[in-house]
């Protein structure tokens, strides 16, 4: 049994944000079920959108981020984000990551706000984050170490079951406020940038212990990866390239994105890709540098030049064959400004929490900033002392504390019974697994019909899994496939018709 004032699950940007700014208030337990650097943030090239630059504005970039996500926005926590963009450079600055001195131009901007350190900015930041937690005194890290379900006593959160390795036993960890930083869910599709164990793990937690989920339908889908899986995953072109001057070209060489939308390779993520996706039924489809000079390409873009190297790609010389693949969850857990969900002592952040500010569809860059603003402001909200008050737009008083209160004390000495976890061999939960993404990215990916969602529910509920990690995952696709169907118009990244062409 543990005791710890923060439970924090999850070791990407939100996650170990959180815990640096907890450090100071109390004791910081932080889970990751794989290594520290196996998140999604390790791989964003982008960067990180702030409205700093010459000519820019707040008001810029929060049209820019409700036009991309279909006016689905809250528009008092896109104006909170945004204003606390410089802020949120700031932060990072002073934990040592060294920005370029000027942002880039990234498609669904009006002006060039995307804040990087190279074309793998994600790197950079995990980095610094990492260096940062590790010389706080009062955060402990544990790497293998996965959350199984939550511990909910007298509706409220109290830690956690966790699950250490491969083994059989469950560690209760108790906490006062228990943070989800638990990341996306792309690798529930059969194509993804996600990292291999992207499953929504929070999701299902958060599903179990009997919460609702907010848009999950609006899955986004990213334009331009390479067209080839690697180890579970795909590579991501980045956005920047196309903010650089790359095109997208068909199997004939033509550009044909301006049929679609006036800003072509510009326009946001879910038109490019639904784009995309049409066209690659009349043959490969392609990005393509070959009209900029070589040399600031490869001073830009050097770690997607190396990578593309690998696979025997000139990025400079020949085009690249793209194809859209799952990216980022603009749904999740519904959360306040503060992070609160609905039960208290449970807070989500990042990808796997719904704040309202992507809407329909993510504007580029706004995941990274979403990520630092929020987890900041859970950082100050959290108080030192229990504290009643209400939360707005949630059902229940909330408390915050950064010491284990004598509720969680009480219930930690009842001594709680672990729940009953089944596994299966692992060649067997792989072979599940491959065959949910193919159920979903056939039936719920870019394009969905009624009568697809409804097959990819008979599929679902037909696998015959034991294994507790694929049967959280059937949780989750259920959720997703529920909301794709009970939203009968197409909206940003969802797109649902009766006939396909």
């Amino acid at each position: 049994m543990k005791q710890t004032d923060f439970l924090v699950i999850g070791t990407g940007i939100a996650g170990l944000t959180a815990a640096h700014g907890l450090a100071k208030k109390g004791t910081v337990t932080v889970l990751t079920k794989g290594k520290l650097k196996e998140a999604n943030t390790y791989w964003a090239q982008g960067g990180i959108a702030a409205a700093m630059g010459k000519g820019d504005s707040f008001e810029s970039h929060v049209q820019d981020t409700l036009i991309a996500g279909a006016r689905h926005n809250d528009e008092q926590a896109v104006r909170f984000m945004v204003e606390h963009g410089p802020q949120a450079i700031r932060f990072l600055r002073d934990i040592g990551v060294e920005f370029a001195e000027e942002p880039a131009l990234e498609a669904g901007h009006s002006h060039s706000r995307v804040w990087r350190t190279s074309d793998f900015t994600g790197q950079d930041l995990l980095n610094a984050l990492i260096r940062a937690v590790k010389k706080e005194a009062t955060i402990t890290i544990a790497e293998g170490s996965e959350a199984v379900e939550l511990i909910v006593r007298e509706r409220r959160c109290i830690g956690a079951w966790v699950r250490h390795g491969e083994k059989a036993e469950l560690e209760p960890v108790f906490a006062s406020a228990t943070i989800l930083a638990t990341g996306g869910l792309g690798q529930l599709f059969g194509r993804t940038t996600n990292t291999p164990g992207s499953w929504g793990d929070g999701l299902a937690l958060v599903i179990n212990a009997g919460l609702e989920m907010k848009d999950l339908e609006f899955v986004q889908f990213h334009p331009t990866a390479f067209a080839k899986p690697d180890a579970g995953r795909y590579f991501l072109l980045s956005e920047a390239l196309r903010g650089f001057g790359a095109k997208i070209l068909n199997h004939k060489g033509q550009e044909f994105l301006k049929k679609f939308h006036p800003k072509g390779a510009l326009a946001p993520r879910d038109i490019v890709a639904r784009a995309i996706y049409f066209e690659l039924m009349n043959g490969p489809v392609y990005l393509s540098m070959r009209h900029l000079d070589e040399g600031d390409i490869r001073e830009h873009f050097p770690n997607i030049t190396q990578r593309l190297k690998t696979y025997g790609l000139d990025l400079t010389t020949e085009p690249i064959p793209i194809t859209p693949v799952a990216h980022y969850s603009c749904g999740g857990v519904p959360v306040n400004l503060k992070s609160e969900t609905v039960l208290p002592g449970l807070f989500a952040v990042g990808e796997v929490a719904c704040t309202g500010v992507h809407g329909a569809n993510r504007l580029a860059s706004n995941s990274l900033l979403e990520a630092v603003v929020f987890a900041q402001e859970l950082a100050t909200s959290c108080h030192s002392e229990p504290r009643r008050r209400r939360a707005k737009n949630l059902p229940h008083d909330s408390i915050t504390s950064n010491s284990v209160t004598k509720e969680i004390l009480r219930c930690a000495q009842n001594d709680p019974q672990p729940p009953t976890l089944q596994t299966e061999p692992w060649p067997q939960v792989t072979a599940y697994g491959e065959r949910l993404g193919r159920i979903m990215w056939e039936h719920a990916g870019i394009i969905r019909t009624p009568e697809g969602l409804a097959e990819a529910k008979r599929q679902l509920i037909a696998i015959p899994a034991k294994d507790f990690r694929i049967q959280h995952r059937q949780q989750v696709c259920y959720k997703i496939l529920k909301a794709c169907l009970a939203r009968s118009q197409s909206l940003g990244a969802h797109s649902i018709t009766s006939n396909l062409i």
